[in-house]
């Protein structure tokens, strides 16, 4: 039985199909996966298993996912000995097409099934949809009568109590009129996706939009090769750039005629015509002036698993379990390092919350980077150690962002390429950046954290683990010092 295009293979397709044949025949291309992706696919692992346990008497197919129809014989012996809930099961259309379904249910006393498909998602995206519509046309062109089509994803209102549980975890909806209404689309498509995975030859596909929709592609670096960083998808959304790119048929900046350039991007792209640095003096004076000694610089660190690990939690939200601060009592001062980062598998929430109080005073100004986060992050705590919440609330008052002024653009450099991000910022002005770092960002820092509490880091390697969260941690609030010095230096103080 020839195997010609799985079902994320036909996803990938849909996207890109130079995508789809680059996956097939030039892996090494491809950008190297990323901790925090990883994490992502082990976390879909997790969730799928939880789902499981919703279907008393399931059955998994056991055949590697390599070896096709090794999959689809065990699938048809057991439909055949009367196996009525079937995980991973498999099918192959006529047509070479094939898919695994995460549940397959056959409905009592008929001959009819309900096709599963499980997500870490909080809601029913589009993507799922099309991932649906094609097995149905697999499973249905290969003699098993799908009647029903259903979703089923994260209720992000579940609040973990003892052991999780499974039924209220998730919610599930039907969506077989959708997936019925895109089969027309499902097989105009899939024709040419099965010429695309037969092809010698490397297809031509404009790179843009589609590149990043519904997911990022790993060939981004290949594809884009020759694009300038800063570049019109710069300045537009990316449906815009796309249409920009068209019209002019160039990707660079310096094509874009002026009326066209958007007035937020304006600074932007002054300062990266003419390579200089743009500042306001007065606005960041103004800034500086509401700062108040002594100066804490402050950040934090959180996990946000779909399966909440701790009681009283709910899925993907925010858990605190480091933070790093750095003082300077008054102007010139030597800076005072603290830290705090939670070293075992258990809730670190009252210990964070305690050790803040503790070190952040009563008075002075907090400097923060993207207030929001330490905020929300603050009043989930305040809300769930309630003893606490009047010193939460008070370090939340006395918050000042150090975002403000770079995402005001009162001082932009043209080496940020558009971007306030501090992983930008830092070395477009210091000779400082992240980039020798073990963990050089906040979702690898989040993915290992939580692998560490989820019980896969081995002992052995935990100190490592610690180590590196804690270097990549006091980066950050170094790093604000160093940039609150480049903000006076601009400002001339």
């Amino acid at each position: 039985m020839k195997q010609t295009l799985s079902k994320s293979q036909y996803i990938r397709g849909c996207q890109c199909p130079k995508s789809l044949w680059l996956t097939l025949n030039r892996k090494d291309l491809a950008q190297e996966t990323g901790v925090a992706q990883e994490a992502v696919f082990a976390q879909g692992r997790e969730v799928g298993l939880h789902a499981q346990k919703c279907f008393a008497g399931g059955v998994a197919v056991n055949a590697p996912y390599y070896d096709f129809s090794a999959a689809v014989d065990e699938t048809t012996a057991l439909v055949a000995d009367g196996c009525e809930v079937l995980f991973e099961a498999a099918a192959q259309h006529p047509d070479g097409t094939y898919a695994r379904a995460d549940i397959l249910r056959k409905f009592p006393g008929t001959q009819d099934w309900e096709l599963i498909e499980v997500k870490s998602a909080t809601s029913v995206k589009d993507y799922h949809l099309s991932d649906l519509a094609f097995q149905y046309r697999v499973f249905r062109g290969a003699g098993i009568s799908v009647t029903r089509c259903t979703v089923m994803f994260i209720n992000n209102r579940y609040v973990r109590s003892g052991d999780i549980d499974p039924a209220a975890l998730f919610t599930s909806k039907d969506v077989t009129e959708s997936v019925v209404a895109m089969q027309p689309d499902v097989s105009a498509v899939v024709p040419g996706l099965l010429r695309v995975v037969e092809s010698d030859h490397e297809p031509e596909a404009a790179i843009g939009a589609r590149c990043y929709k519904p997911f990022d592609c790993e060939y981004i670096p290949h594809c884009w090769d020759g694009v300038p960083d800063y570049s019109i998808y710069r300045l537009f959304t990316k449906s815009k750039a796309d249409e920009m790119v068209a019209a002019l048929g160039s990707y660079e900046v310096k094509t874009v005629p002026d009326p066209l350039i958007p007035e937020s991007k304006r600074r932007d792209v002054q300062s990266y015509l003419s390579g200089k640095v743009y500042a306001e003096p007065e606005n960041l004076r103004r800034f500086l002036d509401g700062l108040d000694y002594p100066l804490y610089f402050l950040d934090y660190e959180t996990i946000n698993a779909a399966i909440p690990f701790f009681d009283g939690t709910r899925p993907y939200q925010q858990i605190p379990f480091q933070f790093s601060l750095h003082i300077e009592e008054k102007p010139g001062a030597d800076l005072i390092h603290h830290e705090f980062l939670h070293r075992e598998q258990s809730d670190p929430r009252r210990a964070f919350a305690e050790a803040l109080i503790a070190l952040c005073g009563t008075n002075g100004t907090i400097i923060v980077y993207n207030r929001q986060f330490e905020a929300g992050v603050n009043a989930s705590l305040a809300g769930a150690l309630p003893e606490y919440a009047e010193e939460l609330r008070a370090q939340t008052e006395r918050m000042t962002d150090l975002l403000v002024p770079f995402r005001n653009r009162w001082l932009y450099h043209p080496d940020q390429n558009g971007s306030a991000s501090i992983k930008q910022v830092l070395p477009a002005f210091t000779d400082q950046s992240y980039n020798d770092l073990e963990i050089s960002g906040g979702s690898d820092a989040s993915a290992q954290y939580a692998a560490f509490q989820a019980g896969y880091i081995p002992h052995e390697e935990l100190e490592a683990l610690f180590t590196n969260l804690s270097q990549y941690c006091k980066l950050d609030t170094y790093a604000m010092k160093l940039l609150l010095d480049v903000v006076a230096d601009y400002a001339g103080r």
